[in-house]
């Protein structure tokens, strides 16, 4: 073999091994990509946040502030939670869509028809039932003199009860308080007006007493009781003194006292405490959702409440459900 074959054979081995070699490289690089992209790619699946559908409305509620509120406040950080809000026409339907598994939670009111499915998660509020009457007559030249004052519950039979809140299920709590208070319901005669109507309702010189439901530092109560007042005299507010035995028979429920002064300081309104039910209103999901899922929800909430409730006061409301009290709803 010459000299020149001897070389050219040896440049050619030469050449097969480096593209051995290559080829050796390329394959645990492709190799090494794959794994990492596998492994990058489980990590993400999962880290990535759950997205948790949550019915709430009507659009402009306390209720529907809170919850778009919370739902900002989850999408600001890395978190492993999102929120995803499902407008409505309010808590009834709300309920319905997270009893058709068309959303993973609701807020809803504690004495609503809740789904089989439902599980309390948090409470967003308490809403406290206050009932009083006008120490005036109803107006000048009027049969219903001061005579007819109302002192107590049982003295509301026969009369007109103006309600804030065109909900039937305020009229249903009114109809629990009168039947404890030894009231026939059906003798009471219930007048709906708007949240927006307190004007109207204190101008109404038909109804005897007034009833609202709502947070005790509402709006929409002190702005009523301050119309009433205003227009038919100092406020009379009316005990439930068979609070407790209305939360034994209706577990929604709960007795509870209205602080002396909450609508007014000079002069107090009330004077006194004056006993009463509340009923909550609550974030509530389907049993059907992983556990850690509602846990690292749970978390979040009350990571974040107080930045939530800088923006909208009503999120100071929001507290941990009472693992302790037998419900009817489970926690």
């Amino acid at each position: 073999m010459s000299s020149s074959e001897s070389t050219s054979q040896t440049t050619s081995e030469a050449a097969r091994r480096e593209r051995r070699r290559s080829n050796s490289l390329l394959l645990v690089l492709a190799v090494g990509f794959l794994v990492f992209g596998a492994a990058a790619g489980a990590l993400y699946y999962t880290l990535r946040p759950d997205t948790l559908r949550i019915a709430v409305g009507p659009p402009g509620s306390d209720d529907y502030k809170v919850i778009q509120a919370m739902a900002d406040a989850f999408g600001d950080e890395s978190r492993t939670i999102r929120l995803l809000p499902i407008e409505t026409n309010g808590a009834v339907e709300a309920l319905a869509l997270l009893g058709a598994g068309k959303t993973d939670l609701a807020v809803g009111r504690g004495d609503l028809d809740m789904p089989a499915e439902a599980q309390t998660v948090a409470v967003v509020r308490k809403n406290f039932v206050v009932l009083w009457a006008p120490s005036g007559s109803a107006g000048k030249g009027s049969k219903r003199k001061l005579a007819l004052k109302i002192k107590e519950v049982a003295d509301l039979a026969g009369r007109r009860v103006g309600v804030i809140g065109r909900t039937p299920v305020n009229a249903a709590l009114l109809r629990v308080v009168l039947s404890a208070s030894g009231v026939e319901a059906d003798k009471v005669i219930v007048t709906h007006f708007g949240t927006d109507q307190t004007e109207e309702l204190a101008r109404d010189l038909t109804i005897d007493a007034f009833m609202a439901v709502g947070p005790l530092d509402s709006k929409v109560t002190s702005d009523a009781v301050a119309a009433t007042a205003r227009l038919r005299g100092e406020p009379k507010f009316l005990a439930i003194e068979t609070s407790e035995a209305i939360a034994l028979k209706h577990p929604r429920y709960e007795s509870e006292e209205i602080p002396p002064s909450v609508f007014n300081a000079d002069p107090a309104w009330p004077g006194d405490k004056v006993e009463t039910v509340s009923v909550s209103h609550l974030i509530v999901a389907r049993k059907s959702l992983p556990e850690t899922t509602v846990a690292a929800f749970f978390r979040q909430l009350f990571a974040v409440r107080q930045a939530i409730a800088r923006q909208v006061p009503g999120a100071a409301h929001i507290t941990k459900p009472d693992v302790d009290k037998d419900t009817e709803l489970p926690v």
